[in-house]
């Protein structure tokens, strides 16, 4: 049985990018095994984001935007970013540049298999993938499966389907894209599209749902369908390509460190915001951490302030009162974004912004559903 000093386990977005960042860091000659199933070979997703400079992965965005629009109940119209630009950063682009850093190194391995277990022992993590044992002094893993059936908690799905289309009439404004258009029927959920422009002709077009329940292929397919018919003047159009995901917006407590060789990283370690469903840049900022702290102390384990954790309650509470349906969704997003700052707001969501700067954030919120929201996260968090 092989033994590494880290076990990858999951090769996807969080995967690749904490293999990336020890290359940059010293801990770049230690012994690495990257395991996933798959071979990342196509263009599986999109990340769209905010960021005040320049990142990590600034020389494969694949667009940067100055401005947004947004369109819901109270506002339509652009959105100053001020500092920050909106970027859009494609799967196949991010999996090609980190694989092509990798083989840079010949101490970093990658295997296409299947994990069928991982546990931790006295001698180090312990995987076993297509019936293979190994072992490392860390394992850090992304496969975990959270547990989202809590009735004490909040379960919420972040959904979408995509098209990136392609249009006889110039129909896109390339410098400016739509982070959320709630022209769409709400069905008492949260349902908004986004647009990511590529030029005047061809644009991502994403319908993307805040709820418990997933839809059909073809009810996602019949909504895309409709925003189009509607509201773009496409003409004629093809379908060049699709994308669809789920992720996780649940505010049950997920371990990081859940023993003393493994780690979970990505979704599975709580690295997505639970009220929004960010993950990106949010797992970023966190494998940056576990990285500087395995260099500098030879542990993973990232520490927070204790009253960074009131951001986890706040995730609550609009969980809440998106689950509840106390107030429409729509609106409670035009607020945010239409009565505050643009950067404030996205600050807010980076969990950069203190305390002061909260409260005058919670003002601009209709205050009857946030409040009977704030009490009802309370009863569940303390009484059950």
């Amino acid at each position: 049985m092989k033994k590494y000093d880290f076990i990858i386990a999951g090769g996807g977005m969080a995967g690749l990018s904490l293999a990336y960042y020890l290359t940059q860091s010293p801990l770049r000659d230690r012994s690495i095994l990257i395991l996933d199933r798959d071979q990342k070979n196509r263009n599986d997703r999109t990340w769209c984001f905010w960021e005040n400079g320049a990142g990590p992965f600034e020389s494969i965005m694949f667009r940067r935007w100055n401005k947004v629009s947004f369109h819901g109940t109270t506002h339509a119209g652009p959105l100053d970013l001020g500092s920050y630009q909106y970027k859009m950063l494609r799967g196949i682009d991010f999996y090609a540049f980190v694989q092509k850093e990798l083989d840079k190194f010949p101490n970093i391995e990658r295997s296409q298999a299947t994990i069928n277990r991982i546990k931790d022992t006295p001698q180090g993590g312990f995987v076993i993938a297509n019936d293979e044992p190994y072992i490392a002094d860390y394992v850090f893993d992304s496969t975990f499966m959270l547990r989202t059936n809590d009735p004490d908690r909040h379960n919420l799905m972040q959904h979408f389907k995509g098209w990136v289309i392609k249009t006889e009439k110039p129909c896109f404004d390339p410098k400016q894209p739509e982070i959320m258009d709630f022209r769409v029927e709400q069905h008492g959920d949260c349902r908004f599209v986004y647009i990511m422009p590529f030029d005047t002709n061809t644009a991502l077009v994403e319908f993307t749902l805040f709820n418990d329940k997933l839809l059909t292929d073809s009810e996602y397919d019949a909504d895309i369908q409709q925003y189009i018919t509607t509201y773009l003047n496409t003409g004629a159009f093809q379908i060049a390509e699709t994308e669809y995901g789920v992720i996780p917006m649940s505010d049950t407590p997920t371990e990081e460190n859940p023993s003393d060789h493994i780690v979970r990283i990505g979704t599975s370690g709580g690295h997505t915001k639970a009220s929004t469903g960010y993950t990106f840049q949010r797992t970023q900022r966190y494998l940056r951490d576990i990285v500087a702290n395995l260099a500098t102390t030879g542990k993973p384990n990232r520490k927070s302030p204790w009253f960074s954790n009131r951001f986890k309650l706040y995730d609550s509470v609009l969980l809440n009162v998106l689950e509840k349906n106390r107030h429409p969704a729509a609106d409670v997003f035009t607020r945010f974004y239409a009565e505050n700052k643009p950067v404030n707001a996205f600050r807010f969501l980076d969990e950069d912004t203190r305390f002061l700067d909260e409260i005058r954030l919670f003002t601009t919120m209709p205050w009857w559903p946030f409040t009977a929201a704030f009490f009802d996260v309370l009863r569940r968090k303390f009484v059950g």
